[in-house]
């Protein structure tokens, strides 16, 4: 009797699975985020990913990420982040401000 309940139960849920309706999943975009303060490159590296997917996506997270790099990243090197290197380009990083403040985003808070 138990086995003939389980059996009944099995094929309810089985049909219920194949003949619900489906349910549309969309897949999110792929967003390429690189986000770390180890080093003057790094917060380099990790402003322009930040800075780049706030101006495609103009999303909160990405200023809020942007307010604790910038924390971040002063706190550590301070002047080392205005001195131009191989890995750290100060004046491509505040063109990169400009365009968003062109662009109506206000990044400072």
């Amino acid at each position: 009797m138990v086995d003939k309940i389980r059996f009944k139960l099995y094929i309810f849920v089985l049909f219920q699975l194949c003949c619900s309706t489906p349910v549309n999943i969309h897949e999110q975009d792929n967003i390429n985020l690189f986000y770390s303060s180890l080093s003057v490159c790094d917060c380099y590296k990790s402003a322009m990913s930040v800075l780049s997917n706030l101006i495609e996506y103009n999303d909160q997270i990405y200023k809020d990420l942007f307010l604790e790099l910038r924390m971040n990243c002063l706190t550590k090197y301070g002047t080392q982040l205005f001195i131009p290197s191989y890995c750290n380009y100060p004046d491509s990083l505040q063109n990169l401000q400009d365009s968003l403040y062109y662009l109506g985003i206000d990044i400072n808070g």
